[in-house]
């Protein structure tokens, strides 16, 4: 495959597949198995999915979404460094390190804030109203959890990096590689793509001489040392020239997959390897999506809600995740994680535009 970039309607499609990946992921991954290999291994969890897929075919599409499911989070790692790049590659070096920070968290932050917001409210009228929970009783738990939240560095805090709501670690991980970014700026136009690979080399180091834990329960994948490959991927292949990208990358991309399996070493480098399969695939889907098409269009729709998705979709699913876990039904389950992404989806589109509207508000 030669990689020639992609477009921002491409890298819209990208963001599509990926969080439907993602948000499909977080409505199936909780029943009792098969469980992902995400923030740390188990090699029973194979075995598990394999069980599933050889005596359970009803249950085949919830094993797959979530085993593999959490993956697409690679693909919004990607493309946050490959975006970076394209838009900074060619400015001075010696960004104005205040500035970028406070662009990127005006750019995050208020979106954070409405998710914050609608949680509780949601919550709130869950747990408190309808669930008959005392108000301090719902809310105490909470409050040093959010605190933390705030903050946006909270996955370095000990259990709470998937505190509140799980997916919320992402922005703290994206926060911290906004910190690193204009030093990897600067070392990258120095040294080139060998501070990239020395640089990757250093975090799996780092990560295998942890055993994938830098302290106290915070795993290197909610830290942007678990990340750094495909962050330097993404810088890598932001570059303005063709690169070739061989089949026979794909070929040991999914045997060192495999093998990161059963593996506990090779784990913790399998969310390259993945992201590298990811590429080849989404690329490949590109190629046979018209633009126009019914699949085209739904792509675009929700690559363009994937961030207050990917916000809400965790907590929405809480009503809906709990009536499929009473019916236990294969089919059902699948129902109402369709109505869980068609509602989560709709107030997606209100926080966008609410967000847009407040936007344009601190402009004027």
């Amino acid at each position: 495959m030669i990689w020639n970039g992609i477009t921002k309607i491409e890298t819209n499609v990208f963001k599509g597949l990926g969080i439907l990946m993602i948000v499909i992921h977080n409505f199936m991954h909780r029943f009792p198995t098969p469980s992902e290999n995400e923030m740390e291994f188990t090699a029973v969890k194979i075995f598990n999915f394999f069980d599933i897929l050889l005596t359970e075919p009803a249950g085949i599409i919830r094993a797959l979404f979530s085993y593999f499911g959490h993956f697409g989070v690679q693909i919004f790692i990607f493309l946050s460094a490959y975006g970076l790049m394209k838009k900074y590659a060619k400015s001075d070096s010696k960004l104005l390190y205040i500035k970028f920070i406070f662009d990127r968290a005006v750019k995050i932050y208020p979106m954070f804030l409405l998710a914050i917001l609608s949680y509780l409210i949601f919550m709130f009228t869950y747990n408190v109203i309808y669930g008959g929970m005392g108000l301090m009783e719902w809310l105490l738990p909470l409050s040093k959890p959010l605190i933390f939240k705030l903050s946006l560095l909270y996955n370095f805090y000990p259990h709470q990096g998937l505190s509140i709501v799980g997916p919320w670690w992402f922005l703290s991980f994206i926060f911290q590689f906004y910190l690193v970014f204009p030093l990897i700026l600067v070392m990258f136009k120095r040294f080139g793509n060998a501070f990239l690979i020395a640089i990757s080399l250093l975090c799996i180091a780092i990560s295998m001489l942890t055993n994938g834990y830098l302290y106290s329960n915070v795993s290197v994948f909610i830290t942007v040392i678990g990340h750094m490959p495909v962050l330097c991927l993404g810088i890598y292949l932001a570059q303005d020239k063709p690169v070739n990208l061989p089949n026979w990358l794909l070929g040991i991309s999914i045997a060192a997959f495999t093998i990161g399996n059963f593996s506990e070493y090779a784990f913790l480098v399998s969310h390259f390897f993945f992201a590298i399969i990811l590429l080849f695939l989404f690329s490949a889907i590109l190629k046979h999506i018209k633009v126009g098409s019914f699949v085209f269009k739904t792509c675009m729709f929700f690559g363009s809600i994937s961030m207050p998705l990917f916000l809400v979709n965790g907590f929405l699913r809480t009503p809906w995740e709990g009536m499929a876990h009473e019916f236990n039904n294969e089919f059902i389950t699948i129902l109402l994680c369709l109505l869980c992404l068609a509602i989560a989806s709709l107030y997606s589109l209100f926080l966008l535009r609410l967000n847009n509207n407040l936007h344009g508000l601190l402009k004027r």
